[in-house]
């Protein structure tokens, strides 16, 4: 069996949705299929909004994912972090899960040397699982002369997952789309640096914040990659752990 792939799309965001559906439910939908949902958020300390703030943890939690607020000139950086605590958070889920089944304890009560020994698994199973990154970019209008540095971050993503040893893939979706779309999807999946390139050229800012929309067209885009997909299931089925490692 192929090992699995972690699937995950990460939303950055300058402002609270306004428009297509409630995305905490969204993100709840992709979590039920194994796809984690991460949130950024991009805001200045002077902008601080407790609502936005409050949106962004609760997608973020309800998608099984992690969130982080940063400013634009930051953002970059912080979707590389963001991708890496997913990805950790995921493998560090899956393996607890198989070393309850293998022993009945968690890993922090196991003896010091198997642990550790566990840990160095999960960080060489980090570099070396296969990875689907769905990013969820915000056009709306607020986001006007951030578009520029948004789209720089995506293309710093990219060539920050080249020395991974698994198959490190990024699709990218706009929100909103064009002529009254919620959304629009600018490059399916692809390793090619080159393609994201040209496509993110495309993005531009203009009009609502329409969240729930842009997270569900991400979980059909992933969804429909059914010949590579795996399920939830699957993951918790796959032995990650060998019963010599502990």
């Amino acid at each position: 069996m192929k090992k699995p792939e972690i699937k995950q799309i990460i939303v950055v965001t300058d402002g609270k949705s306004n428009i297509g559906g409630n995305p905490v439910e969204a993100a709840v939908c992709a979590a039920r299929e194994g796809i984690t949902v991460n949130v950024i958020g991009i805001m200045a300390p002077q902008e601080m909004d407790d609502r936005f703030l409050q949106e962004v943890e609760e997608i973020a939690q309800a998608g099984k994912g992690v969130s982080e607020i940063t400013m634009i000139q930051d953002l970059g950086h912080t979707m590389h972090m963001v991708t890496q605590k997913s990805m950790n958070k995921t493998i560090e889920t899956i393996v607890g899960k198989q070393l309850k089944e293998i022993l009945g304890s968690e890993l922090e009560e196991i003896p010091p040397r198997s642990r550790n020994k566990i840990i160095e698994y999960m960080d060489q199973l980090g570099e070396s699982v296969g990875l689907k990154c769905c990013i969820v970019m915000d056009c709306s209008g607020s986001m006007g002369q951030k578009i520029g540095t948004a789209r720089q971050s995506i293309i710093e993503l990219m060539n920050s997952l080249k020395g991974r040893g698994g198959k490190s893939e990024i699709a990218v979706i706009a929100y909103p789309g064009e002529n009254g779309e919620h959304c629009k999807i600018i490059h399916p999946f692809t390793a090619d640096l080159d393609q994201i390139k040209r496509s993110v050229l495309s993005l531009k800012a203009g009009g609502t914040t329409p969240t729930a929309p842009a997270i569900e067209k991400a979980l059909e885009l992933i969804q429909g990659e059914r010949d590579i997909d795996y399920s939830d299931s699957e993951w918790n089925q796959t032995p990650l752990l060998k019963e010599s490692m502990v």
